[in-house]
């Protein structure tokens, strides 16, 4: 074994393999002499570690390697990792620990950036580290492991109101308008109604197949009658089965004039995202199974579905308020408001089905 004492009283090892030389340093010599063995036996199964990789070019070959190849969602990776090399690009991964990623997520923190936007910068810089050693490029910690993601999710979600969605109807321009209608019917997200073509969408049995979901999985979302008349009138002038169902508009286009259009009629903090939570509470209200609802969004879980629409089920309602009837402070005062029948009578208001959910008019 190659392990000496060094001049600071640390203990490393030091020997040459194929030319190269390999070296580290540690605290004691039994740890200098495991961490050799290791590296002999890596090297001699072929896996070269370059311990002078910095995060610039790990970057580099996550993004051209996995994102670009496997993500749809790779250009989003591109901006973070622009920001990510802007902070410590041309640092070494071997010389990062924990607080460098809590340095990270205070600085875009300061920026602005919101809790759970923050987190995604920090799993994205987690997968780099745990992928490089996946690759054999890097061999140590995850620093990215040693600092906690905050997970705040806002469950208070945005969705569009009757007459938020009458008045769009009316004012929405023409090429917007079927965008508009089959997110509000589908849920679809923005990049996956863009990317619709009508060899997915098989009229006789009212079904569209959504062939790469976001998360990684295929799935089928059935036609209400509004959609599927909507359909029928569009595909009289498709010419080819790989034609986009609902025209050639980008994803950004059509969501910029969608909020647009919204802060000229005076509605509120809309986004295009919340046509998708729109369509998920009505399904809920509507008391349709939220496995179901789970499956149409392309939710990786139904803990995902259950998490920010649950609330909205009258079944969930029904049953938190009458345990909150049989608490005593409640059932001993007649004065108090009776929550069973007073949710009784709102339920009612809720039994619609989602192919009522707004008078839709005929595309002209």
């Amino acid at each position: 074994m190659t392990i000496h004492r060094t001049s600071n009283e640390t203990w490393a090892y030091d020997f040459r393999y194929l030319g190269k030389r390999h070296r580290q340093r540690f605290k004691s010599r039994e740890k200098a002499l495991v961490a050799e063995a290791q590296k002999r036996t890596e090297l001699n199964m072929g896996f070269v570690h370059n311990e002078r990789l910095t995060f610039r070019e790990a970057a580099q070959l996550f993004f051209e390697n996995h994102s670009k190849p496997n993500k749809r969602s790779w250009q989003d990776d591109q901006r973070k990792f622009k920001v990510l090399n802007e902070m410590f690009g041309n640092k070494r991964l071997v010389d990062f620990n924990p607080l460098d990623i809590q340095n990270m997520r205070t600085f875009l923190e300061q920026k602005g950036l919101k809790s759970g936007t923050i987190d995604h910068y920090h799993a994205l810089a987690k997968t780099v580290f745990n992928m490089m050693n996946y690759w054999r490029k890097f061999n140590g910690y995850n620093p990215a492991k040693g600092v906690k993601l905050k997970r705040e999710y806002d469950v208070h979600l945005r969705f569009l109101s009757k007459e938020e969605i009458n008045q769009l109807e009316k004012h929405l321009p023409a090429s917007i308008y079927p965008y508009f209608i089959g997110a509000l019917f589908t849920g679809m997200r923005r990049g996956e109604i863009c990317g619709l073509t009508w060899e997915n969408v098989i009229l006789p049995l009212r079904d569209i197949y959504i062939p790469n979901s976001k998360s990684g999985k295929a799935r089928h979302i059935p036609m209400s009658s509004t959609l599927y008349d909507l359909l029928l009138k569009l595909k009289s002038n498709a010419k080819k089965e790989t034609d986009f169902v609902f025209g050639t508009l980008s994803p950004y286009y059509i969501s910029h004039k969608f909020v647009k259009v919204c802060k000229k009629l005076g509605i509120r903090n809309a986004r295009w995202h919340d046509i998708r939570h729109t369509f998920a509470s009505q399904l809920v209200m509507a008391e349709v199974n939220i496995y179901l609802v789970s499956k149409w969004l392309g939710h990786s879980s139904v803990k995902t579905t259950e998490k920010y629409y649950a609330h909205l089920s009258p079944d969930y309602r029904k049953e938190e308020i009458q345990k909150l009837n049989k608490l005593s402070i409640y059932t001993q005062k007649n004065e108090w408001t009776n929550f069973g029948q007073t949710f009784e009578d709102l339920t009612e208001l809720q039994k619609s089905k989602f192919d009522s959910l707004s008078s839709v008019e005929t595309i002209k």
